[in-house]
């Protein structure tokens, strides 16, 4: 598709998801007032107005037609006259964050968007409306010591329980529209039961990376859940870094419950079809052998020790090194992978991989292992 106004500057990309051409505006060079964003254009980028370099003074008011089903983080970002938007009708994901927009007060998210993040109040931005299909709320991970940048639980909870269909039951912010859980707000208690008449637990429901944030002093892992019979449908991710996580009791038949592959993502004692979870007609699952937490922190050892060592071990090195040494039958993929992420996320390991050596590396090279920290011991 031709475009003819030459204050647009829009490339045509291959999309990664789809594989198709998308038209994507990478820039704006004009200095209207108002901008109308040609009709074809299919995705916004990031610094599309502005950046910090070229500030724009001009823009007061953006209209982006319904084509447009993709707009980066970023996209606004340094508009500093900016007040208005208008948001194409058929989005359904918004990440859009208003950095250096002092004079944007307001913004109303299509009533299309299913998934959202970075939704937060600012010094300027105190008014933010959303609509009713709200399913996916999408969740930083915050480094211990770094700080935060992204939405907490509790500014992403300012802005949908302005919406009367979003509410907190219980220890979750929840959509009654689709009885389905967002997020949990609540960290208080390492037992949780989903409240009754829930159907769907929705991604990040339990979401526990945020322990090693600046929030981790006021937050207690989850070790227990009790999900009751009205639940039909657990999304992936859904208890996504629950690695306290020790027991899961549905409250109702196995065949009653759809687990999506991948809902219980960075969980140590559960794998991804989720077979440890405890049914009305399930035998309560055996417990785990009680030397499987001594080879774990073995596993952890060893592999420290060949990332430490400088030598840019491969993954494939390291999985028969750790068989060997501690007698395994077996060390599968998902089992080493399941330990880097423990490593990465619950240890403050920063694993970095080298192509060059086609081996692992320590970005923090002062690292040690804190068995302690990770509640290990």
């Amino acid at each position: 598709m031709p475009f003819d106004n030459q204050d647009f500057i829009i490339k045509s990309y291959k999309d990664k998801k789809t594989g198709k051409s998308q038209n994507v505006l990478r820039r704006y060079k004009g200095k209207d007032s108002v901008v109308v964003v040609p009709e074809g254009v299919e995705k916004i980028g990031d610094y599309a107005f502005a950046d910090d370099v070229e500030p724009n003074e001009f823009i007061e008011k953006i209209v982006i037609p319904d084509s447009v089903r993709e707009i980066a983080s970023r996209a606004f970002a340094w508009c500093m006259a900016l007040k208005e938007i208008e948001f194409p009708k058929k989005m359904k994901e918004f990440f859009i964050e208003f950095e250096n927009c002092p004079s944007i007060a307001e913004i109303t998210v299509p009533e299309s968007v299913m998934k959202v993040g970075n939704l937060r109040f600012t010094k300027t931005l105190r008014k933010i409306n959303v609509g009713e299909n709200i399913t996916y709320v999408a969740l930083s991970f915050f480094e211990k010591n770094k700080p935060m940048t992204a939405s907490r639980p509790d500014q992403i909870a300012d802005v949908l329980l302005l919406n009367p269909v979003y509410a907190v039951e219980g220890a979750f912010v929840v959509n009654t529209k689709y009885r389905t859980t967002l997020f949990r707000l609540n960290f208080d208690e390492t037992e949780v039961r989903i409240p009754d008449g829930i159907e769907t637990l929705g991604p990040n429901t339990f979401y526990e990376l945020y322990q090693y944030s600046k929030l981790a002093s006021s937050m207690k892992p989850v070790e227990k859940i009790i999900i009751p019979k009205s639940v039909k449908k657990i999304n992936r991710n859904a208890f996504f870094g629950c690695a306290s996580l020790k027991e899961v009791v549905y409250e109702g038949f196995s065949t009653d419950i759809d687990i999506s592959q991948g809902a219980f993502l960075m969980c140590e004692h559960f794998t991804n079809d989720g077979s440890e979870i405890i049914c009305k007609d399930s035998a309560k699952q055996k417990n785990k052998d009680p030397q499987s937490q001594g080879l774990r922190v073995d596993r952890f050892m060893i592999i420290h020790k060949l990332i430490k060592s400088g030598e840019y071990p491969n993954k494939k090195e390291i999985m028969e090194i750790c068989a060997k040494r501690l007698n395994l039958e077996s060390y599968s993929e998902p089992t080493f992978d399941r330990d880097l992420n423990f490593m990465r996320y619950r240890m403050g390991a920063v694993i970095e991989y080298d192509r060059k050596r086609k081996g692992y590396y320590y970005g923090n090279e002062d690292f040690e292992l804190d068995l302690n920290l990770a509640g290990l011991l």
